[in-house]
Formats: structure tokens, sequence, C-alpha cells
């Protein structure tokens, strides 16, 4: 049986364009870190919004990925769902409470590759979420899609695909309990970059 250690290394050594052996921090690419929701509204539909302010790192050690470790942030500030009125009744004190905890943070405790070495490279970030000034568990299923060379920046960069859920009443979060759903359920589209060569090169946006 493969330890999770040699299944890490394992998936990580199909990445032909993994530059270094050495743990690699990847800053989050705001601009192209996506991070949509969803939450059943009365049964008729789903309520779909989006987050646009996401900030933070992911720390990658190819030689052992239970060392790896990530840590974001939501501002929810940008929290979007194509309609102000209910952004801000969303925001509100009714509901995430933006007011007295603006942001929605995560913390990895645990990361576990769960992939075999011919499919991508799947693994269970483990860690802490806290959300309107509550803090609960909370697992991504996450996917490394390619790391390389991004042809804007052309800073080393990782890019991945995560999903997730909660429920929100789990912090305190009751509002409507019966009418509005309460799991909540989530989807990444993220990129990460490496920090800026020693040879100065400027980081530019497309």
């Amino acid at each position: 049986m493969r330890t999770i250690a040699t299944v890490g290394a394992l998936v990580l050594a199909g990445f032909a364009t993994w530059a270094t052996a050495e743990p690699v921090t990847y800053v989050i690419d705001g601009a192209h870190t996506h991070v949509p929701w969803e939450v059943d509204r009365f049964g008729f539909a789903k309520t779909m919004g989006s987050f646009s302010q996401v900030a933070g790192a992911v720390t990658v050690d190819p030689n052992d990925m239970a060392s790896s470790s990530v840590q974001a942030t939501i501002d929810l500030a940008g929290l979007r769902s194509d309609l102000p009125e209910r952004e801000e009744i969303i925001r509100g004190d009714h509901w995430l409470k933006a007011t007295q905890f603006g942001q929605i943070t995560f913390r990895s405790t645990r990361v576990r590759a769960v992939s075999q070495v011919d499919e991508p490279v799947g693994l269970d970030v483990v860690g802490t979420m806290s959300l309107a000034g509550v803090e609960q568990p909370l697992t991504l299923a996450v996917t490394l899609n390619k790391t390389g060379t991004d042809p804007v920046t052309r800073r080393d960069a990782i890019g991945f695909s995560a999903t997730g859920q909660f429920k929100r009443s789990d912090f305190g979060v009751k509002t409507a309990l019966g009418l509005v759903g309460d799991e909540v359920r989530f989807r990444i589209e993220g990129m990460a970059v490496a920090p800026p060569s020693e040879d100065g090169v400027v980081s530019q946006d497309d």
C-alpha cells in the first residue's frame, strides 16, 4: 500500500513543468481567482453569486504534500449576486454581519493526496473557516490543474480547482431556515503566482 507521502510524490512527478523540488509559496492572483456559490431559495431554484475579492497564499512542497498549506481571505465587500439589494441583505446583520466581520477566512491544518499516479493531482485540504465570527472545520476537494510559467507575467504559477460545502447554521447564520437552504455549495477556480524573480520582471495583467 502506498503511503500518502509516496502518492503525493508520484502524482506531482507527473507535472513535467514543476520548476523546483523545494517548497514554493505562491500568492493568490485575485484577478484570476473566482469563487461562485449557490444556495436553495424556497425550493424553486438556486440563488447564485460569487466572491470577487480573494487574497492569500498557497505553499506547495512536492516532496511532502502534508507539509503544504493554504491560507485565504475573502472580503465580503466583493460579494456579488446580480442584485445590489440582495447583496446588501446578505452582508447585513441578519446574515453575514459584514459590518462586524468583514472577511471570511480559511487556514489549512492538513493536506492529503488522494489521486492515483495516472489521474490529475487530487488533494483533500482540511482546515478551519471563519464566517460571521464563528470558526468551523471545512474540507476542500482540490485538483492541481497545472504548474508552469504564466505567459503574461512570466512568473511561475499554479492553477487549481476546488469544491466544498458547509451548513450556514453551523456558523450561526440561521435566518429563514426552512425557506432558504442551510447548505451552501461553492467552487473555486484559481491561480496563484510565485513572487517576482530577482531579475526585476514586472507583473502585468491581461
